[in-house]
């Protein structure tokens, strides 16, 4: 694998893998040096990752690079949503009622996507918060579009069971 292609993928996936980190509750001087951490790996170990495969290693890397250090230290993530936003575009996919987007605030938000698995969390976060395509987030976890889409469609029923659970309402 050259090292031109290396540099396009920093190049498109740095940026995002930080933004994701940021919202996912990572410090900015953390998420610096994990993206940093991250493509360092994929340097060392260039030529056991296919090609193809190497955006979605990549974010994987980064994702667990965090999750492991939170374990180390016992902190608490803290999601960076914006409460308007990000429900408001959740809701325009679901069936959601004029009464939850009433009641939409970040607490709540926030604390139905830290019930959801890690997986659901991620597509959420990367379609509706950071609002990259289908084709971005296949890309970004190694899944056809198809997938995601499917995914996706898991993830936020879940996330309007887990809304209802705690709400009471649809």
């Amino acid at each position: 694998m050259s090292k031109e292609i290396l540099t396009e993928l920093y190049e498109k996936q740095a940026k995002i893998i930080y933004r994701y980190l940021l919202k996912y509750g990572c410090r900015k001087e953390e998420a610096e040096e994990i993206v940093q951490e991250s493509f360092i790996k994929a340097i060392q170990h260039i030529d056991g990752v296919d090609e193809r495969k190497l955006p979605a290693w990549i974010f994987t890397v980064a994702l667990n690079t965090y999750r492991n250090y939170l374990k180390r230290k016992s902190v608490i993530t803290e999601l960076s949503i914006d409460g308007g936003g990000f429900f408001s575009r959740l809701a325009a996919e679901g069936d959601f009622t004029q009464d939850i987007l009433r009641d939409e605030s970040s607490t709540p938000v926030r604390d139905c996507l830290s019930r959801l698995k890690d997986g659901y969390r991620d597509l959420l976060i990367l379609k509706y918060e950071m609002d990259l395509s289908y084709k971005e987030i296949g890309r970004l976890l190694g899944l056809s579009e198809v997938t995601v889409k499917t995914y996706l469609y898991r993830a936020r029923k879940e996330f309007k069971r887990l809304w209802r659970e705690e709400y009471g309402r649809s």
